[in-house]
């Protein structure tokens, strides 16, 4: 049996009517129980005839309590009754997913579930429902309470579940360590560029678009690389440097306000993306104690594209690449986005592993696609031309250097790993001018290497192709995810049709390149 004395005013206590109303709250040891006088309340003068007022646990294994009022609020005005409570141990139960799941807090402020399995380990349910591990380790006391993460971003039973982090916690203790003191004086050292790297390593290595989150985030957020040097041009916003403990809402705010300064819009989006993936999943770990992007909202809001090149900007732009100020390897990317329709970042980051060029096939691996699975691009003529050139220059520069053929068909500087995606929309950004107070791109209005993907798009559709096929070519996550069926049972990969798709756009975009008959603008398509 356990006992705490407790203040009656917070055990609801109303000195106009010498009652006791229901809501009686105790805390006691490591445990909280919330409780309700039984049957009927009782005033001074019950409670003078009846020193132990019985009361029930709000927990559905009920255990029951005894209240011992030992002092009388009308003999004693002003002062604030105290209570004894005799409390037997709280219940415990085995926790299951299921249970985790399901759990609340019930009409108290929050709910402590103690589990069975692993001695110390503790689901606490607030009343907003928000669920958090903790381990409890220490004599009665002295008890500390350690967070282990979030439920469900940190699940019960798994090898780095709360259960196994509760188990780790407990033997650090009987080797003599303090596992909360450790980790606040982890937490007063920690910077935001700790946990930039701590995420990149071990949350987003796991994401298709990890190198872009890496380079935004060490960019505009950190402004240091993984081994702790300076990024060069880094953003004016940067906030590496700031502690964890003291990381408010407004220093990310500052580094987003940067990135938008310099008008990046669509970056600054994505930037704030990457933060609030970054700090939900640090909040989840215990490395923050709350969400600071919760409520903030996107820092602009962009507007859907619909530009589509017409035949006579395609030929004047497909003419003016040989004389573009980029790499040769940029000027076939972006041949390729108008082939092939694909989308820009998984033309850049092409292996050799992934081709078969005898074949014409390009199957682009689940891991670097949008929607999660392999795609498989029929190659025509002149998407084969393309590449082949690009892998015999790369070839011939590695002999030339003595250093072995990088495994990238397109590799970025100094070959260890193929170029960004995003250094090509950058390119061509760079060939913008101003011609009598006209923005133009290689001789036509502005334009983006997504924009020639949606021409392509467009295209295929004007010649006749069913925008069903249209979709299987462009591997549209609307088309291949639209239905359980499509997603379960169907198995049919429209090789062929894509084939017809992709050689028959081949055919119209030579005829255009050579300038042959009179053809018309193509219309807009909206393309992801």
């Amino acid at each position: 049996m356990k006992i705490l004395e407790l203040l009656a005013p917070r055990a609801g206590f109303e000195p106009a009517t010498n009652r006791l109303t229901e809501g009686f709250q105790c805390d006691f040891l490591d445990q909280r129980a919330t409780a309700w006088i039984s049957k009927t309340s009782m005033n001074n003068s019950q409670l003078a005839s009846h020193p132990v007022a019985t009361c029930r646990s709000r927990y559905r294994q009920s255990s029951w309590f005894s209240v011992d009022y030992s002092v009388d609020h009308s003999r004693n005005p002003g002062k604030p009754v105290v209570a004894r409570l005799v409390a037997g141990q709280m219940p415990k139960l085995e926790l299951t997913d299921k249970f985790c799941q399901a759990a609340k807090a019930g009409s108290g402020r929050k709910a402590d579930y103690f589990d069975t399995t692993v001695k110390g380990l503790v689901l606490r349910v607030s009343a907003g429902g928000q669920k958090t591990w903790f381990v409890v380790y220490g004599p009665p006391d002295k008890r500390q309470w350690l967070k282990l993460g979030t439920y469900p971003e940190t699940p019960l039973g798994t090898d780095k579940g709360a259960r196994q982090k509760a188990k780790g916690t407990r033997a650090s203790v009987q080797e003599g360590g303090d596992p909360v003191a450790a980790k606040k004086a982890h937490a007063a050292s920690m910077t935001v560029s700790d946990l930039v790297e701590s995420y990149l390593t071990r949350r987003a290595s796991s994401r298709r678009s990890v190198d872009e989150i890496a380079r935004r985030l060490r960019k505009n957020v950190s402004g240091y690389d993984a081994d702790g040097k300076k990024v060069e041009k880094a953003s004016s916003g940067c906030i590496g440097e700031v502690k964890l403990a003291d990381l408010h809402r407004r220093d990310i705010t500052k580094a987003i306000d940067a990135v938008k300064d310099r008008g990046a819009v669509v970056e600054a989006n994505r930037v704030f993306e990457d933060i609030r993936a970054m700090i939900r999943w640090g909040r989840g770990r215990g490395d923050l104690d709350s969400n600071l992007t919760e409520g903030m909202a996107r820092p602009t809001e962009t507007v859907e594209r619909n530009r589509v090149l017409t035949a006579d900007e395609i030929k004047t732009m497909w003419a003016a690449l040989p004389e573009a100020d980029m790499r040769e390897s940029t000027r076939r990317i972006l041949r390729l986005c108008l082939v092939t329709g694909q989308r820009v970042g998984e033309i850049a980051g092409m292996e050799h592993g992934e081709l078969d060029l005898t074949g014409g096939l390009w199957t682009i691996p689940a891991r670097r696609a949008k929607n999660g699975r392999d795609h498989v691009v029929p190659l025509c003529e002149m998407a084969i031309r393309i590449i082949g050139d690009q892998i015999a220059d790369v070839k011939a520069l590695s002999e030339r250097k003595g250093r072995a053929v990088p495994p990238f068909v397109f590799p970025g500087p100094g070959a260890r790993a193929a170029v960004t995606g995003a250094s090509v929309p950058k390119a061509v950004k760079r060939e913008e001018i101003s011609k009598r107070g006209v923005a133009m791109i290689m001789g036509i209005a502005p334009w983006t290497p997504h924009d020639l993907r949606r021409s392509a798009a467009t295209g295929m559709e004007e010649i006749g192709i069913s925008p069903f096929i249209v979709g299987q070519v462009l591997n549209h996550v609307s088309v291949t995810k639209s239905t359980v069926t499509s997603r379960v049972y169907a198995r049919y990969d429209y090789m062929s049709e894509k084939r017809d798709a992709l050689e028959l756009w081949a055919d119209r975009l030579a005829g255009i390149i050579a300038g042959k008959g009179n053809i018309e603008p193509l219309r807009a398509k909206a393309v992801a």
